[in-house]
């Protein structure tokens, strides 16, 4: 199973994807939020030229210090950038006839920005970013007791 991971931004949205053994994460490439249409289109392109299994989105959580409650958290419904992935989100299970499951995306684009710097010199982080909210589901995934 190929999983693909996405960061969804306003102005871009990157993407990544497994390998066939969920053990790797990958960045994939950037779109350009032009609008939903266009969108759907790229990412269900990507899916079939990948053989996606399922879609993981990075969800923007707090460090609220309230008590957690699962991944949506209610102090983290109240924040507008919440609103809005949670609003891609539905919006993508209504138009993928895929699996789509939410992963924590906190920080990912500090440490995106961090690693892009050591691989490469400039360009956007949006696709690692989508590579570390991919890659924490997949740990997840593979962790053994």
């Amino acid at each position: 199973m190929t999983v693909l991971g996405i960061d969804y931004g306003a102005k871009k949205i990157g993407l990544a994807k497994s390998d066939s053994q969920n053990k790797m994460a990958f960045p994939l490439e950037i779109l350009i939020n032009t609008g939903r249409p266009e969108i759907l289109k790229r990412i269900k392109e990507v899916c079939q030229e990948n053989e996606i299994e399922k879609i993981i989105v990075g969800v923007p959580t707090s460090f609220s210090p309230k008590k957690k409650e699962g991944i949506l958290r209610p102090v983290d419904l109240e924040n507008q950038q919440m609103k809005t992935v949670l609003g891609f989100i539905s919006w993508l299970k209504t138009n993928v006839d895929l699996p789509v499951d939410v992963e924590d995306e906190r920080l990912s684009t500090k440490l995106a920005n961090g690693l892009r710097k050591d691989l490469v010199k400039k360009g956007p982080d949006d696709a690692v970013a989508a590579m570390l909210i991919l890659q924490t589901y997949l740990d997840k995934l593979n962790f053994k007791f």
